[in-house]
């Protein structure tokens, strides 16, 4: 029996299939099963499932264990988490264990429902019945863990993967720095940025963004300025919310150098929108920390960028330099 990817090849073997299941003597299991595997990787799940029921009620027809993990990750794909678990269930009652892609399908879907108890326990079984986890399988278990806030159990799942010798990718980071900064770790979180790093396994856009978030809401500037760094090194765009965040933040403290310091980098990276409120607050915070040299020269520096101050920056500077209005 043979599957076409044709709709009017699909519609002639399920008339075929219901033909073959009425037969006396029922023929190999094997065709049935083979079937059901390409209709699966079609994303005909409803369909592999319906047919699935048929063989159950027809007499004498047993299907093998394949065709039972196939049924399994077509229920998962449905988000069917109950009756795939019901199904494991039945190949363990076989004496028969679940492979990898198996556990991995029930795995993900059970964390995708929220069903995160089930999760680890499904995991913990998959361990106790001698399954090797792939990277798949950590990642999975470890997201699911931090963001229910169980990062303590996350890191024990992330000792048990590095016993395994598997290498932590960046869905691994991703996952734990955002387990860390959702339950305000944020010396752990800028941690694994660092480690993450140090292992050549370069932050992407949700990296930065978890982390940055984070660290601003923590009152840990200097951290976010690190990461800020880290961004133009890997060529990430710097967006002006970020820089605007941090040049207030490090005003607000009187780290003036630090704020001019993220200036200096939206400069470099012709980050222009917005660049002139990030200059107005520069220099209001050198008004007021008596240091009218320096915010001359930034309103020269903004001048040279194209932009104008606006009218209360003037204002406030009026009469310190009248040639540069």
């Amino acid at each position: 029996m043979r599957c076409k990817s044709g709709n009017l090849g699909l519609d002639e073997e399920l008339g075929h299939f219901d033909s073959v299941i009425q037969m006396k003597p029922i023929p190999s299991i094997w065709a049935l099963d083979h079937l059901l595997g390409a209709l699966s990787k079609m994303n005909q799940c409803s369909t592999v499932v319906s047919m699935y029921k048929q063989m159950l009620a027809c007499v004498g027809l047993h299907p093998e264990v394949s065709t039972l993990s196939v049924v399994i990750n077509c229920l998962c794909r449905m988000n069917h988490s109950v009756e795939a678990l019901n199904l494991v269930e039945e190949m363990f009652r076989r004496g028969v264990k679940p492979g990898l892609v198996t556990y991995n399908s029930l795995i993900n879907r059970l964390c995708r429902s929220a069903q995160w108890k089930e999760a680890t326990r499904l995991f913990k079984r998959m361990l106790d019945e001698g399954i090797a986890p792939d990277v798949v399988t950590f990642n999975t278990v470890i997201h699911a863990l931090c963001k229910e806030r169980r990062t303590e159990e996350a890191l024990s799942v992330l000792e048990l993967m590095s016993q395994r010798g598997m290498r932590l990718n960046i869905v691994t980071y991703n996952s734990l720095i955002y387990g860390m900064c959702l339950t305000d770790q944020w010396a752990e979180a800028t941690r694994l940025f660092d480690e993450m790093v140090g292992q050549g396994v370069l932050p992407d856009i949700i990296t930065l963004t978890i982390l940055l978030d984070a660290l601003f809401q923590g009152g840990m500037p200097e951290e976010a300025h690190k990461v800020v760094e880290a961004k133009v090194k890997y060529g990430m765009e710097l967006s002006k919310i970020t820089c605007s965040m941090l040049i207030d933040s490090y005003c607000f403290r009187g780290k003036l150098d630090k704020a001019k310091k993220v200036i200096d980098l939206m400069v470099m990276k012709d980050n222009a929108p917005d660049i002139a409120s990030c200059y107005k607050a520069l220099v209001n915070a050198y008004m007021k920390a008596k240091r009218i040299g320096e915010a001359l020269r930034l309103v020269e520096e903004l001048i040279e960028q194209g932009q104008m101050p606006d009218m209360e920056t003037l204002k406030a500077l009026r009469g310190l330099r009248p040639k540069i209005f």
